[in-house]
């Protein structure tokens, strides 16, 4: 008999592996046990993969859940967030008429590359879709440089469309390079903090020039705050010629008073204008 009981959606312990119209499969990050999830994140099955994916299959009709088709958008948060920061920009979107999955991977807990076997997984099960294109938000641009410089069987599949890159790392993060000199840090942001400082960040494969490629960066008041302590580990490791504007060749520059920069309105309409055009 199985229980359904509401959960937080998994934040940081649980990775989603399969995706089908806001319906989900996690795997925990240490145990490796699976459990299925509602559009309402509402657990209503747990057991091997293949248990929840019967259970989904069987769910399709009493949920009356929709068929997706054609594009298919991928969101990928940053270090130490979670889907939710999404969730302006997930609603909006849909509202416009696109396929969004949000995806949850536990960034504290594993390296870029270790993610990549959760990506894999996820991609390869992925279903009815013949493009995908990715948003990512601050570090998340490093994990999506990795995945795409791999050879999966997923790459047969569909096409990759276009790139939101929103306040990007990519030349890595001087923040995180100021965290990493501190054990706490290092303990509680996991072994993906390394993978973000300029010095790893320049080892990272580069996404290839014929994928359309945006770069949105709308200064937070995070990042003002933040400034003064992380100014002295900005490029310290990276060539002078290189910046983040070599990583696209669309870029726009947004004024923003909101916390999250996904409330800004004007920042949502340039991601569905890029998506639609491949210019904003």
């Amino acid at each position: 008999m199985t229980f359904c009981f509401f959960t937080l959606g998994g934040k940081q312990l649980w990775e989603d592996v399969f995706y089908y119209q806001k319906w989900r499969i996690q795997r925990h990050w240490r145990t490796k046990k699976y459990r299925l999830l509602d559009k309402w994140d509402i657990c209503r099955a747990t057991g091997t993969f293949e248990q929840c994916r019967k259970d989904f299959v069987k769910l399709i009709e009493a949920y009356e859940i929709k068929r997706q088709s054609g594009k298919l958008v991928i969101l990928l948060h940053g270090l130490g967030e979670s889907k939710n920061v999404f969730k302006s920009l997930w609603k909006h979107l849909e509202n416009q008429g696109f396929n969004v999955a949000a995806i949850n991977y536990p960034s504290t807990k594993k390296s870029m590359k270790a993610h990549l076997d959760q990506l894999d997984f996820l991609l390869t099960h992925i279903e009815d879709v013949n493009e995908v294109s990715f948003i990512t938000k601050g570090t998340g641009c490093l994990l999506l440089r990795h995945l795409l410089a791999n050879s999966f069987e997923w790459n047969k599949k569909f096409n990759i469309g276009k790139i939101i890159n929103v306040n990007p790392t990519n030349c890595g993060s001087g923040f995180c390079a100021a965290l990493f000199h501190f054990k706490l840090f290092r303990f509680i942001l996991g072994p993906s903090l390394k993978d973000c400082t300029p010095l790893y960040a320049q080892r990272t494969p580069r996404i290839s020039s014929k994928i359309p490629t945006g770069l949105v960066f709308c200064e937070t008041y995070t990042d003002k705050i933040l400034k003064p302590i992380t100014k002295r580990y900005e490029g310290i490791h990276i060539p002078g010629e290189i910046t983040e504007q070599d990583f696209g060749t669309h870029q726009i520059y947004i004024k923003n008073v909101h916390i999250n920069v996904f409330d800004n309105p004007q920042l949502l309409e340039k991601c569905v204008s890029f998506l639609k055009n491949g210019k904003f």
